[in-house]
């Protein structure tokens, strides 16, 4: 059986203003391929990622999602995104656990909309998959900086997207708490076949739960099997600090 590529990438770049971050970056996405996107501070993983999730438009270049320009495409729900440090931003405001996950299920229009028990069993799993329950009342502002990054990333599957684009979610949490994530996501990727796009800094821990490794610098450098562009990471010197 043939597996399609449900993102695809021509001729991609992005100026700035002061220069090309990249150029000319192709890329296919499998479906259930699992990819950690690795390279250098400021090789223009962070961008991709935005322009992924439409959050940048493009210098130069097409992404298409299901075969479909980004620009014509409507069925955002099969996307779910985390950017960087999303906890910055409701840290000090009042809502809890599940009230963030469920804010996943916000749509243009839906604000006013009450949720039905249909809303209300999709919250119940997402915060289980995250193992949420017990802490579903709780504030965002109490937890630590792992159990908050697992409410966002609850808020991201809430909708069960096909396709999870994920900026650096274990930036700042302890190391127990990045293993039991990176485990998390690859369940959510094998058994559930949940595409994800993920950019790493933990190379040892992205190794163990990728299928795949995309090296970034300034543009793609190397795109195949997740240990060999580790190696081609470390040859050439794409280190992070």
């Amino acid at each position: 059986m043939t597996v399609k590529n449900i993102i695809t990438v021509r001729g991609l770049g992005f100026d700035y203003g002061d220069g090309w971050v990249f150029h000319n970056l192709d890329l296919d996405v499998p479906q259930g391929d699992f990819v950690a996107v690795i390279g250098a501070n400021g090789a223009g993983k962070s961008t991709m990622m935005k322009m992924l999730a439409h959050a940048l438009e493009p210098t130069a270049g097409e992404i298409y999602y299901f075969g479909q320009p980004i620009e014509k495409f409507t069925e955002w729900q099969k996307i779910g995104y985390v950017p960087q440090n999303p906890a910055k931003l409701q840290r000090e405001f009042p809502i809890s656990v599940e009230e963030v996950a469920a804010l996943g299920l916000l749509s243009s229009g839906s604000l006013l909309r009450r949720f039905g028990q249909r809303e209300r069993n999709a919250v119940d799993e997402a915060l289980a998959a995250f193992n949420l329950t017990a802490l579903r009342k709780r504030k965002i502002g109490e937890l630590s900086g792992g159990q908050q990054q697992r409410v966002f990333l609850a808020r991201a599957m809430v909708k069960q997207p096909e396709i999870l684009l994920l900026d650096e979610p274990a930036t700042g949490i302890d190391t127990a708490s990045k293993t039991e994530l990176y485990a998390m996501l690859k369940r959510i990727n094998r058994e559930q076949g949940v595409t994800i796009v993920m950019i790493s800094h933990d190379l040892e821990l992205a190794a163990e739960a990728a299928k795949s490794a995309l090296c970034i610098d300034h543009g793609i450098c190397f795109r195949g099997e997740v240990h060999a562009a580790l190696q081609h990471h470390h040859k050439h010197g794409y280190f992070y600090r």
